[in-house]
């Protein structure tokens, strides 16, 4: 899919955001340093920046996006700050106005990257590297390609940037969900960039689940940076229907349709998605898709057919768990939210507390089959849509 007809689907299908989308340029308007977009998972963060993206010549000056960084439970400072680099370097190279000095230093930066790269990839990330950087008439040599190094050659490209084209370089950091990765590494890798974000053209947008612009700012390096988040709610059900609605219509032959399914059926699978419209979507063109191997016969499907096809669909990533794993999400969807300190839980599971914990944070890192969270200070666990779909089935207790 070519990125102007990606453009043009997502202009012409999204629903409801239109205040969220003039706050976020209006943000970008005021010059905001560091931007979060909270909201739970599923609830279309990344769709709603995808969107911004493109519409960003409402922002004056049409700031240059960079693709999304992700931060992993694995992410340490030296994988994120190549990273950023490599993100703002491919942005750039498409930049058709940038002077013959700057392309020339832009390439001699991606050249050193490009070796540090394939030295982390060999395991030896702060292995020695020689390398010659010209900058001017002035050279630069470093034996080891530092952090320190990298924020140099970010800050560089930054004034580059400012100087050429006038334009600010905004990078979007998604995934900020605890589940996801570690926030307090997250926090400062974020906190890393302090410096960039206040003098060297660059804007952060950072993409999360909900309170990550207090988490993010709670540290000292990182709270004077932080701006304002856009909060955003799951789609009511009418917002959901009329999105359903512009993608059978876009996607149909001449404006005729029929609809696979009738209205029941996407009431109950909202009614089981939380708000997590992702998993909606994604259930919905999975039924289609098994429809279509059984010889789909073109009519509306009312939910008495529909459901056992879902709860078909959904059984086969259930049995795929290992068996403590089926154990706790059959418990919870017969007991309700429960913390794994529960005394109640831990004598039905026949587990400790760290036990339960273990198993609930693995499955949580899939908010579809186990969601998290914080209810005074202890954080509680209630099964996902996956789970919620079968629960008026006898599945979960085979």
């Amino acid at each position: 899919m070519t990125m102007n007809y990606y453009r043009d689907i997502l202009f012409e299908l999204f629903v409801n955001r239109e205040v969220s989308l003039e706050e976020f340029y209006m943000s970008m308007k005021l010059n905001t340093s560091v931007f979060c977009i909270e909201g739970d998972n599923g609830v279309g963060k990344s769709s709603f920046f995808r969107r911004c993206a493109f519409g960003q010549e409402q922002v004056d000056g049409s700031n240059i996006i960079t693709n999304k960084i992700t931060i992993t439970k694995d992410t340490v400072e030296s994988s994120f700050l190549l990273m950023v680099l490599s993100a703002v370097i491919n942005v750039l190279k498409s930049v058709s106005n940038l002077s013959p000095e700057s392309k020339e230093e832009l390439s001699e930066i991606e050249n050193i990257v490009t070796i540090q790269r394939e030295q982390s990839t060999e395991g030896s990330l702060y292995g020695m590297i020689s390398h010659t950087r010209k900058t001017g008439k002035s050279e630069q040599h470093s034996h080891k390609y530092t952090n320190l190094n990298m924020l140099s050659e970010l800050a560089d490209i930054g004034d580059m940037c400012k100087a050429d084209v006038d334009k600010k370089i905004i990078l979007p950091i998604d995934d900020l969900e605890s589940e996801k990765c570690d926030l307090d590494q997250a926090i400062y890798l974020v906190g890393l960039l302090r410096d960039l974000i206040f003098t060297n053209n660059y804007v952060v947008i950072c993409i999360g689940e909900p309170g990550i612009r207090e988490k993010l700012s709670s540290s000292g390096r990182t709270r004077s940076i932080f701006g304002e988040s856009i909060i955003l709610n799951g789609l009511s059900f009418d917002d959901f229907k009329q999105a359903l609605e512009k993608r059978l219509k876009y996607f149909s032959n001449n404006g005729t349709y029929i609809s696979p399914f009738d209205d029941d059926v996407y009431k109950k699978v909202y009614e089981y998605s939380y708000g997590d419209i992702r998993w909606a979507f994604n259930s919905l063109n999975r039924m289609f898709e098994l429809l279509i191997r059984k010889n789909y016969i073109v009519r509306t499907y009312g939910i008495s057919h529909a459901l056992p096809i879902l709860q078909e669909i959904e059984y086969k990533a259930f049995t795929s768990l290992e068996s403590n794993e089926q154990k706790l999400l059959s418990v919870l969807s017969k007991l309700g939210s429960l913390s794994p300190s529960d005394k109640e839980l831990q004598d039905v599971m026949g587990l400790g507390r760290e036990a339960i914990q273990k198993l609930a944070q693995k499955l949580s890192e899939d908010s579809s089959l186990l969601r998290k969270k914080k209810v005074s200070r202890k954080f509680m666990y209630e099964v996902g849509p996956i789970i919620k779909s079968l629960e008026n089935s006898s599945l979960l207790n085979q």
